[in-house]
């Protein structure tokens, strides 16, 4: 049985989809490459904003080795789901900054 408190995001998670991206003039080529460049642009700067908010939680005190508590499994996976959504967002930046339109 699925916790009621995960409902909701399992339903959000449902929604969201992967955009594909055209631009004018460029082969499938070109755009997988332009695709590739801007995932490991996020996986850097992916990493960098991770380490640093490692660091401000665990300033905070907010790490604990304790995480059967259900609020922080949930402040977890809202975490996580932020992560997503800005991950997304950064991707769709930089695609876009390369000249690409998303197509949904």
């Amino acid at each position: 049985m699925i916790p009621r408190y995960l409902v909701p995001l399992l339903l959000l998670a449902g929604c969201a989809s992967t955009p594909g991206w055209e631009k004018a003039g460029s082969d499938a080529a070109t755009r997988d490459k332009d695709l590739a460049a801007c995932q490991q642009e996020l996986r850097y700067t992916g990493d960098e904003a991770r380490r640093r908010d490692t660091r401000v939680a665990a300033a905070r005190g907010e790490l604990g080795l304790d995480r059967s508590n259900r609020y922080d499994t949930l402040r977890g996976d809202m975490d996580a789901s932020t992560q997503r959504r800005r991950e997304s967002k950064a991707l769709a930046d930089c695609m876009q900054a390369k000249g690409y339109a998303s197509r949904s």
